[in-house]
């Protein structure tokens, strides 16, 4: 197996300076969305007087509010999708021209990573890439698959979010680029375990609003509605871990295309284990993380699908419950594994309901201080290894330090 070619991580703690960065990006806030979110936090890692954002706009007067707050500078194209087109190549290559651009970051490397080699020509003396795990489809189809090769061929580095988006993805890039693991970081001070007044908040909260009584046990699914996280899973083996764990209750968080589905589903278990299952919708970003801290357990058993088209490139998600001191089940799909620590959770088989209602079965009816520990084990694991000082430390690694 040919050897993976990676930057140099500097020490944490000794954030150098970097040169000047230009980003673009058709994902960006105000807009809400994972790619956003991920850039918006590593742009907190880098000096804002270096940095200028080339952006899509989606919403104008929100973009507009936006930009006006940010510490860098962001130009906007009026286009709600940027395209490798000559007209995006030329405001690139004049945003690159004016504001003296050392390093051109692609937030998300297909499609507009296409133009690294007009940033070249521009005078851009390094390119950045960045994946997330969706260009693993891209990589799966022939001639998407070319387009990744000529990225490849023009980047000097493309970062990647797990070992399995980098196993799939390094052969379709070519030999040319290094590469750079760059997951998120979890901001461990704001997902936090809850102290007991706090929790018995958040319990009598969700008694109020779904019935949940708050001395009972919780699962807790935060995620899309989609087929992909498993929510069809957990309804299928809800009957059985009702039978063993009759108090327990199932809380679904957030919105998505499968939700009648999963619906249907719920009304059609048995009255007993139907009347435990809870769909709150979509919930503001504190409320969601005073959920997960408040629940018994975690779980999201996603699967892949699709042949490997429809696939968990890390999953965040997991690593924010174990931040806040709570036991995860995670499906094995895609780079999922990876975030879950030794001995803070457990990984099942996607699609598998025997095996996740044992699961279910065995961390529901263990004793307290066993899942406490569980839980404990996961916030160190976040914190030693997925906190934002190395996650900034990689991204400079990327950029390539001091200009020359």
């Amino acid at each position: 197996m040919r050897a993976v070619k990676h930057t140099p991580v500097p020490p944490p703690g000794r954030t150098p300076a970097h040169p000047r960065v230009l980003l673009v990006t058709n994902d960006f806030p105000p807009t809400v969305g994972g790619i956003q979110s991920y850039l918006a936090d590593f742009l907190r890692g880098l000096d804002p007087a270096r940095v200028v954002v080339f952006a899509s706009t989606q919403d104008a007067v929100a973009a507009s509010a936006f930009d006006a707050e940010a510490p860098y500078t962001v130009v906007r194209s009026p286009h709600r999708v940027l395209l490798p087109t000559p007209s995006v190549r030329r405001a690139m290559q004049q945003l690159i021209r004016e504001h003296a651009i050392d390093v051109v970051w692609f937030g998300a490397a297909a499609p507009l990573g296409l133009l690294g080699r007009a940033a070249r020509e521009a005078g851009a003396r390094r390119v950045v890439a960045s994946t997330h795990g969706h260009e693993v489809g891209w990589s799966m189809i022939p001639g998407a698959r070319q387009l990744l090769r000529r990225i490849g061929d023009h980047a000097d580095v493309v970062t990647f979010i797990s070992d399995y988006t980098l196993g799939r993805l390094r052969a379709a890039f070519g030999p040319a680029p290094q590469w750079q693991r760059m997951p998120s970081g979890v901001d461990a001070d704001y997902f936090h375990p809850l102290d007991e007044q706090s929790r018995a908040r958040v319990r009598e909260e969700l008694a109020q609003a779904h019935g949940i009584p708050a001395t009972a046990p919780l699962v807790v699914c935060c995620s899309r509605l989609v087929p992909r996280k498993g929510q069809d899973t957990l309804l299928q083996a809800w009957p059985e871990v009702h039978a063993a764990a009759p108090d327990a209750h199932l809380l679904f968080v957030g919105e998505g295309s499968y939700r009648r589905v999963l619906t249907r589903r719920a009304a059609s278990l048995p009255k007993e284990a139907a009347s435990r299952v809870h769909f709150a919708g979509r919930i503001p970003r504190d409320a969601l993380r005073d959920v997960v801290a408040a629940s018994t357990l975690s779980a999201i058993p996603c699967r892949t699908r699709g042949g490997g088209l429809d696939v968990e490139g890390l999953g965040i998600v997991f690593l924010e419950a174990q931040a806040c001191g709570v036991p995860v089940i995670a499906g094995d799909s895609g780079g999922a594994p990876e975030t879950i620590g030794p001995g803070c959770g457990v990984v099942v088989p996607g699609g598998d309901a025997g095996v996740l209602s044992a699961v279910l079965q065995r961390l529901l009816l263990a004793s307290a201080a066993e899942r406490a520990a569980m839980g404990q084990r996961g916030r160190e694991h976040v914190l030693q290894q997925w906190n934002w000082e190395l996650q900034f430390a990689r991204l400079h690694a990327a950029l390539g330090g001091p200009p020359a």
